[in-house]
C-alpha cells in the first residue's frame, strides 16, 4: 500500500495485521482521484470508515485544505496517525475514533468531499443514507463516493441524494452521489 500522487507519492504506509480491514487498492485509490480531479484541491475531505487511512491520506497528499479521518477501531487510528507521520501530513488532518453514524449524527462540520467505505457485509450503507436524509453534511457542490462490493446495489436517490454514476472494477464498485438539488 502506497500513496499514488501528490506531495507524498510513493510513500509506502503501514497495515495492520490481523484486523479485518480492506484498504483500498491503488488502482481504485487512482480512479477515485481520477474522478474526483481537480475539486480536491482546498477541499474538506472526510474519510469515512478509514481504515488504514490511505484515502485520506492521498486526499491530503493531493492538495485536500483538511481531512477527517473516521474509525471506530482504537488500533486503525493509531495506525493512521502512524501513517500522516509518515508522509508528513498530520498538520491539516484530524483523526476521530467514532462510529460512522454516530460522528455523522454528531457532527456540525459541512465537507465538500466524502469517501465513505464501509465493510463490505455491514449495514451502515442504510444508516448513513438515511442521516444524509436528516442533516445536511455535504456542501452544495459535495460529492459522496461510496466504495461497495459489485454485487451490492444501492439505492439511486434518497430526499437528498442522487446517484450519479458508478464505475465498477472487478468486485469493487465505486458509486457517485451529488447533492439534489431542491426546486
Amino acid at each position: 500500500m502506497r500513496v499514488v500522487g501528490g506531495t507524498a507519492r510513493g510513500r509506502r504506509l503501514k497495515a495492520l495485521k490481523g484486523l479485518n480491514i480492506r484498504p483500498t487498492s491503488d488502482k481504485v485509490k487512482e480512479s477515485v482521484f481520477n474522478i474526483i480531479g481537480d475539486k480536491i484541491i482546498d477541499a474538506i475531505f472526510l474519510d469515512l470508515c478509514a481504515g488504514t487511512g490511505g484515502v485520506g491520506i492521498e486526499a491530503l497528499s493531493r492538495g485536500a485544505k483538511e481531512t477527517l479521518f473516521v474509525e471506530n477501531n482504537h488500533r486503525a487510528v493509531k495506525l493512521i496517525k502512524e501513517n500522516l507521520l509518515l508522509c508528513n501530513l498530520e498538520n491539516d488532518s484530524k483523526v476521530i475514533c467514532s462510529d460512522a453514524v454516530r460522528f455523522l449524527e454528531e457532527t456540525d462540520k459541512g465537507v465538500g468531499i466524502i469517501f465513505f467505505d464501509p465493510p463490505y457485509k455491514s449495514d451502515l450503507f442504510e444508516k448513513v443514507m438515511a442521516v444524509f436524509d436528516k442533516k445536511e453534511i455535504l456542501n452544495n457542490n459535495g460529492i459522496l463516493i461510496i466504495e461497495h462490493h459489485s454485487k451490492t446495489s444501492l439505492i439511486e436517490e434518497t430526499n437528498c441524494l442522487i446517484l450519479l454514476k458508478k464505475y465498477k472494477y472487478g468486485d469493487t464498485t465505486l458509486s457517485l452521489y451529488k447533492k439534489r438539488r431542491l426546486r
